[in-house]
């Protein structure tokens, strides 16, 4: 083959690939040498092939309610939670209870002998047995003074004595409550009993009988009440401001997609999370079944109050460096950059928060041949 015919057929290849390509560039969008730009306004021209392709719209006002969907973690309820833990060193005695067993506030978790707890038992028996002794030395004093035996200066050191052993007493009272001893059954050398602070039922119980349990020790027991549960949910800084107005909110777990569960927005949080760009939001669920476990993640969908506003599809809404904008139809053929910004409401369609006015014709379809004329 000549050095000519391969010229030719060079030629040939290139001039079929160019009309395979219809035109279009690197990016997908046409080129068109037609169309004018000046600034923020492009001129399309019918002779155009880009015209044919932008079908435009009036905007208009229409009642709509959107929705909110993000991904949350279904978490105990803080007051009705609780980590129990021993707080003495010791070793442990008995376990009363098991796993998934329903407990009262003050029901018995398991026992532990400590030498520290006995100390607290012995200072609460001590200041019992001064307090009486006071007591008898007051009766008595106050008995010699009425018939004039003891002095004003003996009976008000009675007196002093008295307070100062009552005011002992009820430390030590209050020492032993706090550890949920029993006042009227207490007796050195018995192991202390580990109660539930509150009703709910058994989720953990790691307890090995003898084992020496240190105060600082990993959490044993856990107890808690799963009736109602929260989900905490993270709400995107666009979307944040409408979370106030939310009418309602189903949530479904990720194991269990079918099952769909309503809540009520409890909290929501003043401080936006710098790294994610989120607020954190508290839904409250009801959860008689137990369906709801801690930990487990979910999908949350809120509903916001219907309210009228402007509605555009997704498609119609251009990103360029300086932000989101739509062309809007200025005049024959002509179009205008204008910015927005804009909600999320769906899959297809965003809510015009700014830049728009009801009556404003926008390139509906097809704004994006148009994307590299900017």
């Amino acid at each position: 083959m000549t050095n000519m015919k391969k010229y030719l057929l060079l030629v040939l290849c290139a001039g079929l690939l160019a009309g395979c390509n219809g035109g279009a560039n690197d990016n997908g969008s046409t080129t068109d040498s037609q169309i004018s730009v000046q600034g923020d306004t492009l001129v399309v021209p019918p002779t155009s092939t880009i015209a044919a392709r932008l079908v435009c719209d009036t905007v208009g006002e229409s009642n709509y309610a959107a929705t909110l969907t993000t991904s949350g973690v279904v978490k105990a309820i803080p007051s009705s939670y609780a980590e129990v833990s021993a707080p003495f060193s010791g070793r442990v005695v008995r376990s009363l209870v098991r796993i998934g067993q329903k407990v009262k506030a003050g029901t018995p978790l398991f026992e532990i002998s400590s030498s520290d707890y006995s100390e607290v038992v012995k200072r609460l028996l001590q200041t019992k047995s001064e307090l009486d002794m006071a007591k008898r030395g007051l009766d008595r004093t106050q008995d010699l003074h009425d018939n004039k035996v003891a002095s004003v200066k003996e009976l008000d050191e009675a007196k002093t004595a008295y307070s100062l052993a009552v005011e002992e007493y009820h430390h030590a009272v209050a020492v032993a409550k706090e550890y949920q001893l029993d006042i009227k059954k207490a007796e050195v050398g018995q192991p202390m009993i580990v109660r539930a602070p509150l009703s709910g039922e058994v989720l953990q119980n790691d307890l090995v009988i003898g084992e020496y349990l240190k105060e600082d020790a990993a959490t044993k027991v856990v107890v808690a009440d799963l009736d109602k549960v929260w989900v905490k949910a993270n709400v995107s800084e666009m979307d944040a401001p409408y979370v106030n107005g939310i009418e309602g909110v189903e949530v479904s777990l990720m194991a269990r997609p079918d099952s769909v569960v309503t809540g009520h927005v409890t909290y929501v949080g003043g401080i936006l999370d710098p790294d994610t760009r989120t607020v954190e939001t508290i839904i409250e669920c009801n959860n008689p079944r137990h369906l709801m476990l801690p930990n487990m993640y979910a999908q949350v969908r809120m509903q916001i109050h219907s309210r009228n506003c402007i509605v555009i599809p997704k498609q119609a809404v251009l990103q360029s460096e300086k932000g989101r904008y739509v062309l809007v139809k200025s005049g024959e053929n002509t179009y205008v950059r204008r910015f927005v910004e804009v909600q999320s409401i769906d899959e297809h369609f965003l809510r015009v928060i700014k830049g728009l006015n009801k009556g404003d014709v926008i390139v509906k379809e097809g704004a994006f041949y148009l994307i590299d004329k900017h």
